[in-house]
């Protein structure tokens, strides 16, 4: 068997450009309303949406390589390193570097990838572990086959195996050189961006050339090089998109790293995720904005348990509160007694703050009313 980067003309791609166009047009509209409905927030809740975009990136980015990371520091990393550049003292280091990761893409999305750039990414992306062997910053060195294997010991299938550590600074001086050639931002030959950052992707993850963190570097680039083609740093959420269905994404690689230089099938795939990315991000601003609309209407008739209680149930996301609001659950939030927490659930709903859920059975469950933008009509007189 040969794979891709055994072919004749490797890495001489092949696609057809036409098939991309609707999806290519779709995805720079869909970037264009997204920066509309981000330019409508109030200044806090630009960042307070930006942070949550990247806050479900960094999570579901590890998730994919079947990495699970703290939430709250991963938030926590993220707000000192937009706020103030630096990392909390004695932060978790898994979800620092994740944050790191994020963060240095969207500052640099201007800047040319360099192999520097790129061991710096697979740093943040692998921090620093005592007693492990994994190379950081610099690429793999290893005379063994860098291989992606699964199944028990003795009946390993080998999903792919990379060009060898001797080829890898050649043809990573090759990508990289490609990649610089191609960017719009410096008069590079036009194409196409969805084309641009999925080819990328692809090429990066083929030739494997980090011990550990190809899979989040890769998909850095792929922001990396979206960013490039709208010319702002993207707010897709790509590896949110990949993470919700990960057994077709590695499939899709897989059937590509297999294949010949003819990409298309891989771009229709990457072209859908990229789509799907943009569909999620939407749904994390209005998420925001309703946000920002309840408090503006409700704020100042909670209590404190109330407001407690609420900001739990924000802190879940657009997916909202699995099960909705019930009188145990606000004890457990609030630690109330339960006379407290039915009073305090009543005067909630009678101020139209919660209303009751259908088909509650026993137990009445209860959801946050959600705030209705105002419309503004002109009328002649």
């Amino acid at each position: 068997m040969k794979w891709i980067w055994q072919q004749p003309g490797w890495p001489d791609f092949r696609y057809d450009k036409r098939v991309l166009e609707d999806r290519e047009l779709e995805f720079r509209i869909n970037s264009e309303r997204l920066a509309g409905r981000f330019e409508a927030l109030p200044m806090a809740s630009q960042e307070d949406a930006t942070i949550d975009l990247m806050l479900s990136e960094a999570i579901k980015t590890s998730a994919i390589e079947g990495e699970d990371l703290d939430r709250d520091s991963v938030r926590s990393s993220l707000l000192s390193l937009i706020t103030s550049d630096v990392l909390p003292v004695n932060s978790d280091q898994k979800a620092a570097g994740a944050a790191s990761l994020l963060v240095d893409v969207r500052k640099n999305w201007q800047t040319s990838l360099t192999h520097d750039l790129l061991g710096n990414w697979q740093s943040m992306a692998v921090p620093e572990q005592r007693y492990t062997s994994i190379l950081r910053g610099v690429y793999r060195n290893d005379p063994s086959p860098m291989q992606i294997i699964s199944g028990p010991y003795g009946r390993e299938k080998v999903h792919y195996e990379a060009p060898p550590a001797t080829q890898v600074p050649d043809e990573m001086a090759r990508f990289i050189d490609w990649y610089n050639q191609t960017s719009s931002l410096n008069g590079g030959k036009k194409m196409p961006g969805i084309a641009r950052a999925g080819i990328a992707h692809l090429w990066f993850e083929v030739i494997h050339p980090f011990d550990d963190g190809n899979g989040r570097v890769g998909r850095a680039i792929a922001d990396h090089a979206l960013s490039q083609s709208l010319g702002y740093p993207t707010t897709a959420c790509l590896a949110t998109a990949i993470e919700g269905n990960k057994k077709s994404y590695y499939l899709q690689l897989e059937k590509a790293s297999r294949g010949s230089l003819d990409v298309n099938v891989w771009l229709d795939y990457f072209a859908d995720r990229v789509i799907n990315a943009q569909e999620i991000a939407r749904e994390e601003v209005d998420f925001v904005l309703a946000r920002t609309r309840f408090y503006e209407t409700y704020g100042d008739q909670l209590n404190d348990r109330q407001a407690r209680m609420v900001s739990r149930v924000f802190a879940e996301g657009r997916k909202g509160f699995e099960g909705g609001i019930t009188t145990k659950k606000y004890e457990a939030i609030t630690r109330c007694p339960n006379r407290t927490a039915s009073r305090d659930l009543s005067d909630l709903v009678a101020k139209g703050i919660i209303k009751p859920l259908p088909g509650g059975g026993r137990t009445t469950r209860y959801e946050l009313t959600v705030v209705e933008p105002v419309e503004f009509s002109l009328e002649k007189k």
